[in-house]
């Protein structure tokens, strides 16, 4: 499965979960956890739509940062 295609399958759980619960899935934020990923593959996530990328370390946000560049994600 690439990513684009897991992000989605995830994206559809979570909205139809959120029906359920009887929320408005738009009111529900994924965050990309991008712990020991690849840059390519993080490029990947945020071409595919992700919008919001976690790290634990502050330094490693910034390593990637600088890394992967600007982009829509705000990384």
């Amino acid at each position: 499965m690439s990513v684009a295609e897991n992000l989605k399958a995830v994206m559809d759980r979570i909205a139809a979960a959120a029906k359920r619960a009887g929320r408005d899935p738009s009111s529900v934020r994924l965050v990309t956890v991008t712990k020991t990923v690849a840059p390519e593959r993080i490029r990947e996530a945020v071409a595919a739509g992700a919008a919001i990328l976690g790290e634990n370390r502050v330094q490693e946000a910034k390593k990637r940062s600088k890394r992967l560049g600007p982009s829509r994600a705000g990384t």
